[in-house]
Formats: C-alpha cells, structure tokens, sequence
C-alpha cells in the first residue's frame, strides 16, 4: 500500500516498481485534509501533461480534482497506470519474491545516466476553475452525498488545484502550487472538524463523516 505521504513519496520518485496488487492513493481528504508534500502538484501535472487527455484546463482540472476529493485508491498496478498514479515508464513486478531484485536492477540501471527532470509550469484557470469545481461540490452537498465540511475541505482543494489567484494565460510554477498546498493544508489542520476526524481515523481506523 502507499497512501496519502506514501503515495506522495512514491509520486516523486524517479521510477517505480510497483508489485501488481498494490493499492495507491491520496487519501488525506478522509481525514479533512489536502495533501501537503507536492501530491496535488504531481497528480496534477501528469493529468495536464498526459498525451491522450481532452483539450482545455478544466478536464485535467476535474480528473485530478475527482481522483483527490473522492480519495480513489487503485486497487492494482494496472489502475494505478490508468490514473497516472503510475506512469508508463514504470515497471510492474508480478511476483512479490522478485520485487526487491526488479526495483535495484532498475536503480542500477537509472543510476548510468540520471538526469532530474525540468521542472514543468502549467497554465491553470484560477478563481473561474476554482468556481466551477465548487459548483459541482455545492451539488454533492444538496444531494446529500457530501457533509458541509466535506466541501469546506472539497473547496481548498479546488483552490489549490486552480493555481490560486492566477490566469489561464500565466504560467504558474511547482514551488507556487507547493505553496498553495502548504498553506491549505495548515489552514484544514487548525480547524475542530479536521482534528476530531484524525483522532476517530486513529482510534477506530475508520473515516468520520462530519
């Protein structure tokens, strides 16, 4: 499993070598949180950086939005590869014996030549993204399959998502989005809902829906 910081840590990595039952996912919306280590920035970049996605900012927007907010885990290698939470360079070990073996051959090969990636701006729609994904939220709520503070939490994400207080024509950086999630995150974790969801997660491993 890598869940929530596992999964970010694994978003950053160089290459992956996934067993083929994992489960992977950016889960800290159950605990009335976004994600704070770069993992609403990578997901995000993949889904706008993907070849075979429609054009215009809002369906990445609404596919990283949907895949975060929701807490989709992928419960095997395969549909990890299909929500990016893996990429198509990745390598998929099917035999747990061999996974350690596979993962160093793939170190050792990544280590000839290594060069870090560039780091990739996006453009992003800011408040009139962050609007149109509220909206959708707001729906959830009158239906009654979202707690008002499911869309409190729902509603720093669109924001962090959208870029902030930005334009589709500006570029926005990865250390601007990083800064976005810092302060989300830290805002979600001063409030009472956030705490007493953490501590029922603790206690009863289980999610409150508050």
């Amino acid at each position: 499993m890598a869940l929530g910081g596992g999964c970010e840590i694994l978003l950053h990595s160089a290459a992956v070598q996934a067993h083929a039952e994992c489960y992977i996912g950016l889960v800290e919306t159950g605990v009335g949180l976004v994600p704070g280590w770069g993992g609403c920035k990578e997901l995000l970049t993949r889904q706008f950086t993907n070849p075979k996605r429609p054009g215009g900012p809002i369906p990445p927007l609404m596919q990283t939005f949907e895949t975060i907010a929701l807490a989709k885990v992928s419960r095997s290698a395969a549909e990890a590869r299909d929500s990016l939470m893996l990429r198509p360079a990745d390598r998929i070990t099917m035999n747990r014996d061999r996974l350690l073996a596979d993962a160093k051959a793939r170190a050792l090969e990544l280590a000839k030549d290594y060069q870090p990636p560039k780091p990739q701006p996006l453009n992003l729609p800011g408040p009139t993204g962050a609007a149109a994904l509220k909206l959708g939220v707001t729906e959830l709520v009158n239906q009654g399959k979202a707690t008002p503070y499911d869309a409190v939490v729902a509603e720093k994400l669109a924001e962090v998502l959208s870029g902030g207080e930005t334009d589709i024509t500006e570029e926005t950086s990865e250390d601007q989005l990083l800064a976005l999630e810092r302060r989300a995150f830290q805002s979600l974790i001063r409030q009472p809902q956030t705490l007493a969801r953490i501590e029922h997660m603790l206690e009863t491993g289980k999610p409150l829906r508050n």
